[in-house]
């Protein structure tokens, strides 16, 4: 992408990564949730550090400014959480214990823990350059220490991985409060009983991050789930990528050589090394006082009500917005099919099954029911590959017919279609959905699904499902469309549409929202759009490499992004088409990888309630004043204000709408429901 265009992706990912560290930088959130946020950075920049760096050339002008701008990030943060957080959490009682500070029945208790716990698990590795240097695991926390033989004084070192198989904080005897130990420093306290014979004269913490992507060479793998199983032992041998470090110079200098590193790879931290771990600490149990109120899903939908759901159906489509609304609408739906003795098959798509996946075990249960089981299981979604191939073997078990994707590409789309034989014939159902069918992100992640009965939509499905199964060639759909067969197309010819129609007088309008856009073919119709008089509006969480606002380019173009409670998962497509206006749906995000490389899917609503619905969960996010952020033409970003304006928060506002929601339910004869009221721009 030519620079003055587009903002590089990269570069843009940091920028994110900064609007998630502004939430642990609220001095107004609950302190824990602060701690958390931190964390979520941590995380992302391990991924960031695994899956982008790699692909960048060391050399390259736009490398050494992403390795600048992510070490300037990690200092910011590193510099945040030790002025702020971590002495709030102090002043809260949640208190760090140092080796120095132990009093007397603490150390007393941490003998015990090191000697029964700890030291069993420890397994000293002499550090020696060159081949016979030991394997450092991929993110990895490492003790290092330089040692002396009390005999010769020779200088070596070693290293001992901390055992992530315990508790990373040692919660202490305390009369009050949460007093811990951090598992290293329990560690370094007794490291003398490591290396006995040798006097440890510095001694110190390091982490690894090593090149985490998947490669599979396709013609060779007649057995998918083998090649994906040696795959994933493969990427734990990566190049390293970064070296996070805590130690004194000369463990630095040694590391750095013998590791064959180059500055740019080794950033140097502070006193708190992997916040991902610590940030743990926001979920232990106690100190709610600390937390923001959880939040309960609501029961919003009547396919929960105990009604005949197929009759609902059949009447007209339903809407769930998670988490504002149950994911317990998409268990019970499944849960119906699995169970009902007119439902003859069930095929679904699975691409982040997780440990705890109520979906997958309704449909072995479904396949053990005698029901015809069809899953697509997408073994290659990024670091959730092991629990897939725990469910894909559990599932081939019950008799299901598990297919492992499409060669070449990943289904990353979200779909279910049910089979029932009814009265005047054969009818189908079909939930699709943005999100995946995973219990645990249906709480976390913000995500539109639609069951529907609709004969042309259900044919699409099927036709669909037929394409991954077996070797049909892609369908001329009636109303969905599919990646990588015609996708961008489509989305280039809506837009294109728009532009086409567009008029001073009656300028046309692209809203859309999604988690990312770097696609250069989607960004120059937008591009084109813009020109052409039509106002773009949109709403992109996380890498955005469009420059909106740029004068003959884009000025017709508004980006925000939010960052808030619930991560921002949802993709919708909003076309005023001259009044004739259409809203669709998608798993996809307007990316290279999404419309080239993955098997996703577009699909309409057309159901007037739920395409209202849609629509104004879609208007409500360019109204948010608390949590939203504008992206400028130099690829930085700028916090909305709401100074002269009511206070409005987008998530806040479905959280309400789904309480008031709920109630009506319950109490269907109190009245109609009376829609909140959200500010008009």
């Amino acid at each position: 992408m030519t620079a003055e265009k587009y903002i590089t992706r990269e570069l843009s990912l940091i920028e994110f990564n900064r609007r998630v560290l502004a939430q642990a930088a609220d001095k107004d959130a609950p302190v824990l949730e602060r701690l958390k946020f931190a964390g979520i950075v941590s995380s992302n920049l391990d991924e960031f550090f695994m899956v982008r760096v790699p692909r960048l050339d060391a050399q390259d002008a736009v490398s050494r400014e992403v390795r600048a701008k992510s070490a300037a990030l990690i200092a910011d943060q590193s510099g945040l959480f030790t002025a702020e957080i971590a002495p709030a959490l102090e002043r809260e009682g949640i208190v760090r214990v140092r080796e120095t500070a132990a009093d007397s029945a603490q150390l007393n208790y941490l003998r015990g823990f090191f000697e029964r716990q700890l030291f069993p698990l420890l397994t000293p590795l002499a550090l020696r350059p060159g081949r016979n240097m030991p394997h450092l695991a991929n993110l990895k926390m490492y003790f290092v220490a330089g040692l002396k033989s009390r005999k010769t004084r020779e200088l070596k070192y070693a290293a001992v991985e901390v055992p992530s198989r315990l508790a990373r904080m040692v919660t202490l005897p305390a009369r009050s409060g949460l007093h811990y130990m951090l598992l290293e420093d329990a560690l370094a306290l007794f490291a003398h009983d490591l290396f006995l014979g040798h006097e440890i004269v510095s001694k110190g913490l390091i982490r690894l991050t090593r090149a985490a992507e998947l490669t599979l060479g396709e013609e060779a793998d007649e057995d998918f789930l083998k090649a994906m199983e040696s795959a994933v032992r493969l990427r734990r041998r990566g190049r390293i990528t970064r070296l996070e470090i805590a130690a004194p110079e000369d463990i630095y200098r040694f590391l750095s050589r013998s590791l064959d590193l180059s500055s740019a790879d080794v950033i140097t931290c502070g006193e708190w090394l992997d916040l991902k771990g610590i940030s743990q600490l926001a979920f232990q149990s106690g100190f709610e006082n600390l937390k923001r109120p959880p939040w309960r899903p609501r029961k919003v939908s009547a396919i929960e009500s105990g009604q005949d759901i197929w009759k609902l159906l059949r009447e007209r489509d339903m809407l769930v917005h998670l988490p504002y609304e149950s994911f317990d609408s998409v268990k019970t739906f499944m849960a119906r099919a699995a169970e009902d003795p007119q439902v003859l098959a069930i095929k679904q798509t699975l691409y982040r099954v997780g440990n705890d996946a109520p979906i997958a075990a309704i449909l072995e249960r479904a396949a053990l029911g005698g029901k015809r089981v069809t899953v697509l299981l997408e073994l290659m979604a990024r670091f959730d590959e092991e629990n897939n191939i725990v469910w894909a073997k559990k599932l081939e078990s019950a008799g299901a017919n598990v297919i492992y994707g499409v060669s070449g590409l990943k289904t990353h789309s979200k779909a279910c279609l049910v089979v029932r034989r009814e009265d005047d014939g054969i009818r189908r159902y079909a939930h699709l959905g943005t999100g995946n069918y995973n219990d645990k992100t249906a709480r976390l992640y913000s995500d539109i699904g639609i069951f529907t009965a609709k004969e042309d939509i259900t044919a699409d499905i099927a036709a669909f499902f037929n394409m991954l199964t077996g070797y049909s060639e892609p369908a001329s759909w009636r109303k969905i469309e599919v990646a990588p067969f015609g996708l961008r197309q489509k989305l280039i010819k809506l837009i294109n549409r728009e532009a086409a129609s567009s008029t001073p007088e009656r300028p046309g309008l692209i809203t859309a929202k999604m988690n990312s856009l770097v696609d250069k073919d989607i960004i120059d119709a937008l591009y084109a759009a813009s020109q052409a008089g039509v106002k773009v509006r949109l709403n992109i969480r996380g890498i955005c490499c469009l420059r909106p606002g740029v004068k003959g380019l884009s000025e017709n173009i508004e980006v925000v992004s939010i960052v808030d409670m619930f991560l921002e998962h949802s993709r919708i497509f909003y076309f005023q088409h001259r009044g004739n206006d259409e809203v669709f749906l998608s798993s996809a995000d307007w990316m290279p990888r999404n419309l080239d490389k993955r098997v996703e899917l577009l699909f309409p609503v057309e159901d007037k309630r739920a395409k209202k619905e849609v629509a104004d969960i879609l208007a409500q996010y360019f109204k948010d004043n608390q949590n939203a952020w504008t992206l400028l033409p130099d690829g930085s970003y700028r916090k909305v204000s709401s100074e002269g304006k009511r206070k409005f928060r987008a998530q806040e506002y479905f959280c309400e709408r789904a309480k008031e929601r709920e109630a009506v339910l319950e109490n269907p004869v109190n009245a109609s429901l009376r829609p909140l009221t959200a500010p008009k721009e």
